[in-house]
C-alpha cells in the first residue's frame, strides 16, 4: 500500500514546529524518529493532569489501544468512549491525538464535518515497514534533505525550519561537514551540499521559462527560510503573513509573490478569487486561468468563476 509503480501515498501529520504537513508515507518512520527526542507541551500538560509521567503514559496506552481496536476515532467518539479523560486531552490544537501522532500510532484522515478524524497506522497503512531511526540519525537525514531543498542555508535557517535548538542544529550540520561546503550568497556565508554545487552554478532559465503557479495556504516554499523578503516584497508582507500565524495562498511569477488567492465552493462549482498586489502581466493573467482550472479539477469541480480584483485596505 506504499508505492505501486507511479503511485505515491501520503500521510498528514503534525511535523516540524508542531504544524501540519503532508509527507510521503514511506517517510513516516523518519518523521517519527526526528520528533522522538522532543518533549511536547501536550506531554507536560498530560503529566500535570495525571500527577505523574507514568500516569500520563498509562492514559496514552489506553487511548492507543482503543484507536487500534476501532481503526479510526474522532474526538467526539473518544469523549463518548467511557475512558473518562481530562478535558485537556480533547483540544482541537492537538491534545492526546498530538501525542499519538508524534509516536507514530496515528495520522490525520478525512474530517467528519468540522471535527478532526484520526486513523491508527496499522489500520491506515498496514504494510508500512516501521523502522524509525534514532533521534539524531533522523534529524541528520532531515538536515541533508533541507539543504538539498532550501540550501544554501545557515544554522539559523535550519533552526527556524525544524523548530530546533541551536545546539541540536549545529550538531546535525557538523555531522554533515564532509558533505557540505561554504558558499557566498549576497556577502553572506551559507552552507550547501557539495553534491549540489554544479546545479547551483547553472545559469537560471530565461524569464519567460519560469513557471507561474498558484500555491495554496502554508505552502512549504514560504516556510523554508525565516527571512521572506526573497519571495515576498516587504511592503506586501502583511498581505501574505496574517495574524495568528495564518499564511495566505500566493500567485508566484518569476519566483516572487504577486498576489494572494482564495477559493470557495458555490452552487456545485469552485470560485477562485485572486487579489493582485499590482497590475498582473498578460502572461500571468493567462496562466492564472490555467492554474485555476487545475485547482478546480483537483477538487473534482467545474471552475464556476475566476475573479481578479485588487484587495481593498
Amino acid at each position: 500500500m506504499l508505492t505501486c509503480q507511479h503511485t505515491v501515498y501520503h500521510v498528514k501529520l503534525w511535523g516540524q514546529r508542531g504544524t501540519l504537513h503532508v509527507y510521503a508515507s514511506q517517510d513516516w518512520p523518519l518523521i517519527c524518529g526526528a520528533l522522538s527526542g522532543q518533549r511536547t507541551w501536550w506531554e507536560r500538560a498530560g503529566e500535570e493532569a495525571e500527577g505523574s509521567i507514568q500516569g500520563y503514559h498509562a492514559v496514552l496506552a489506553r487511548v492507543e489501544k482503543l484507536l487500534r481496536q476501532r481503526g479510526t476515532l474522532t474526538r467526539s467518539e473518544l469523549r463518548a468512549s467511557g475512558l473518562g479523560l481530562n478535558e485537556a486531552y480533547f483540544s482541537a490544537w492537538g491534545g492526546i491525538f498530538a501525542a499519538l501522532v508524534q509516536r507514530g500510532y496515528a495520522c490525520h484522515v478525512d474530517q467528519e464535518g468540522n471535527e478532526g478524524h484520526f486513523a491508527h497506522r496499522r489500520f491506515w497503512l498496514p504494510d508500512l515497514e516501521w523502522n524509525p531511526p534514532v533521534y539524531d540519525d533522523a534529524n541528520i537525514e532531515m538536515t541533508r534533505r533541507y539543504l538539498r531543498t532550501y540550501g544554501p542555508a545557515s544554522v539559523q535557517y535550519l533552526m527556524y525550519w525544524r523548530g530546533a535548538k541551536s545546539n541540536d542544529a549545529r550538531r546535525w550540520l557538523d555531522t554533515l561537514k564532509a558533505e557540505t561546503v561554504e558558499v557566498d550568497v549576497s556577502s553572506q556565508t551559507l552552507l550547501a551540499l557539495r553534491a549540489d554545487l554544479d546545479w547551483l552554478h547553472e545559469k537560471p532559465p530565461a524569464r519567460s521559462d519560469w513557471p507561474i503557479k498558484l500555491l495554496y495556504r502554508f505552502d512549504p516554499l514560504l516556510l523554508g527560510i525565516k527571512d521572506k523578503s526573497w519571495i515576498v516584497n516587504p511592503q506586501h508582507y502583511k498581505r501574505v503573513f496574517r495574524t495568528a500565524g495564518h499564511i495566505e495562498g500566493v500567485l508566484i511569477e518569476h519566483g516572487q509573490a504577486v498576489a494572494t488567492w482564495r477559493y470557495d465552493r458555490k452552487n456545485g462549482g469552485l470560485v477562485i478569487t485572486v487579489l493582485p498586489f499590482g497590475k498582473l502581466t498578460r502572461r500571468a493573467q493567462t496562466d492564472v486561468e490555467k492554474n485555476a482550472q487545475g485547482v478546480a479539477a483537483f477538487f473534482g469541480l467545474p471552475l464556476a468563476d475566476l475573479i481578479l480584483r485588487r484587495e481593498t485596505a
